[in-house]
């Protein structure tokens, strides 16, 4: 349960420090005195969005903490899975600093705003005066009906799947659509792997094709080059160059003996000789090994237009390039039977899935469709106590082919508020006063279901008065056995029956306004009921009367 409040720069909140007890306690105050501003600091401990417009003093960070009893309610697993220190009395804190930032504390331990959300939806339940428009909403209707069957963990396990389902989903139609796409280009890359390997390509065969040309090309040339320098060399009758070495070799034999300088030079020109003996046996080789083939010649251009050819069609520079688009394209049809294997094995998951969500959400439909008897048994008890004793309430329930967040069951809340009137929507039919009745009714039914120690009622008795306010008193009473409840409220019937009073109000300090908040004693109880009841010209009836109202209704109690 909520033990303590505190409050530091929200609004026109400079300061507060609240003390709250078990049972019912509320709280009281002129229209526009700051019950609202109350309640919007604790909505920020359940997560709710801040920003700088909450800051009293725009120069100053805004501090909301409260501290909750935690015993009984096995909130210990919570505090482990988080990494938190489990206390009895644990302290949750939001600040906000001028620059809109939020930080979050549990027991002074830094924590998002996903795990505040959760653990404070674990301990407070808001309900204002609009919330009953939800009544209309099918989603809050599915999770009103999922609380009071206790779906807590069947919903759990659906979600998951429901998110497990839908990422293979995902992955299978993304897939599906890549392989849809490479369908169109296997042709293509079919077609273009048998040209090239019909190709017989090999890497640097361009460079020795065009070698080959160009010597073919110049064949004649060539021969007869080579013909005319082998002739010089060794063939020529008088001047042939290696005869002429020869010669020239005679006469340093002759000088050899005379000296080193001389064998020096002797073996010099006995080297070259050789060398030029072996160039003139290469080029006679070179020679009689060039043909001339124009056949050749023009099977070799054949080859080379080929391959320019296929450069140009594919855009490469080269054979090799030609060999990796080869590679790549055999990758790729490879590539595009794995993923149709993928695929298969995607579809089989997912279906796998799907099956596993559908038999999940029929459990939900079976737990819903359990608990409708007793729940409209309960709710038409409760509106009897709210004094609607001649309405009918009924909840449909109706399935749907396809899985949604919350299954695939739609859910109906039918009601009229008179007899022999048919059941039709109640979002369509119900008024102010009846919506909040119904509501309250739905509220207390539910929260008896689950384990939630704290439930605020924020002025949901809009439309209600005389005796049906009684009735409302008596409902939040009887509620408050079981949980602490914590009513705002403008009627004098609910201000009456708490076991502990609060008042709000406005003050000026200085030059600026603020809003204030106290508890009431006995006499200040008559007081602010007596208000309640005849407005600021309190007259000894109207005392009397909130005397009696009070004393009434704590013998109703007893």
């Amino acid at each position: 349960m909520l033990r303590s409040l505190q409050i530091s720069n929200y609004a026109l909140i400079r300061s507060l420090d609240i003390t709250f007890e078990e049972g019912l306690t509320v709280i009281t105050g002129e229209t526009g005195a700051g019950k609202s501003i109350l309640m919007g600091a604790l909505a920020l401990l359940l997560g709710n969005r801040a920003d700088t417009e909450v800051l009293y003093d725009k120069q100053k960070k805004c501090v909301v903490e409260a501290q909750f009893d935690l015993q009984g309610l096995a909130l210990e697993p919570f505090f482990e899975d988080n990494d938190l220190d489990y206390l009895d009395l644990t302290t949750i804190r939001r600040e906000i600093n001028e620059h809109s930032r939020s930080r979050a504390f549990v027991n002074d331990t830094p924590v998002n705003l996903n795990v505040l959300k959760d653990l404070s939806s674990r301990l407070i339940d808001i309900h204002s005066q609009h919330q009953s428009l939800l009544l209309g909403d099918p989603l809050f209707r599915l999770r009103m009906l999922d609380q009071y069957a206790q779906n807590a963990d069947l919903r759990t396990q659906y979600h998951q799947t429901l998110g497990a389902w839908r990422q293979a989903e995902q992955q299978y139609r993304a897939l599906q659509q890549q392989c849809a796409e490479q369908a169109l280009q296997q042709e293509f890359r079919q077609y273009t792997v048998q040209e090239l390997e019909k190709a017989q390509l090999q890497s640097g065969e361009q460079e020795e094709l065009e070698q080959q040309v160009r010597i073919l090309s110049n064949a004649e040339d060539i021969k007869s080059r080579l013909y005319r320098a082998s002739y010089t060399l060794s063939e020529q009758e008088q001047y042939a160059v290696i005869q002429l070495l020869k010669s020239v070799q005679q006469e340093l034999d002759a000088l050899s003996d005379i000296g080193p300088d001389f064998q020096e030079l002797q073996q010099r020109l006995h080297a070259a000789s050789v060398e030029v003996e072996d160039i003139a046996y290469d080029i006679s080789l070179k020679e009689s090994g060039v043909e001339v083939n124009p056949h050749e010649l023009e099977r070799l251009n054949e080859r080379l237009d080929q391959l320019n050819t296929l450069q140009h069609k594919y855009q490469v520079e080269d054979v090799d390039g030609l060999l990796a688009l080869k590679e790549r394209l055999e990758s790729e049809l490879a590539n595009y039977g794995d993923h149709q294997e993928q695929l298969r094995q995607l579809d089989q998951s997912r279906q796998q899935l799907y099956g596993q969500l559908m038999k999940l959400a029929r459990a939900l439909s079976q737990t819903r469709e359990k608990v409708i008897p007793t729940l409209r048994k309960e709710m038409l008890s409760r509106l009897v106590t709210l004094g609607m004793p001649h309405s009918a309430f009924e909840i449909e329930l109706t399935q749907s082919d396809a899985p949604s967040a919350e299954g695939i069951d739609q859910v109906t809340f039918l009601f009229s508020a008179n007899k022999g009137v048919p059941v039709t929507d109640m979002a369509k039919v119900a008024s102010g006063g009846e919506m909040s009745r119904l509501m309250l009714s739905l509220k207390s039914i539910i929260t008896d279901s689950v384990v939630l120690p704290t439930i605020i009622f924020d002025e949901i008795d809009t439309g209600i008065s005389g005796e049906t306010a009684l009735k409302v008193a008596s409902v939040m009473s009887e509620l408050s056995r079981r949980h602490q409840v914590i009513a705002i409220t403008h009627l004098p019937q609910i201000a009456a029956s708490g076991r502990q009073h609060f008042l709000v109000y406005k003050e000026t300090q200085g030059a600026d306004t603020v809003t204030n908040i106290r508890t009431l004693d006995e006499a200040e109880r008559e007081h602010a009921i007596a208000v309640m009841l005849s407005g600021e010209q309190i007259t000894p009836s109207a005392t009397a009367t909130a005397r009696e109202l009070i004393h009434s209704l704590r013998q109703s109690k007893s």
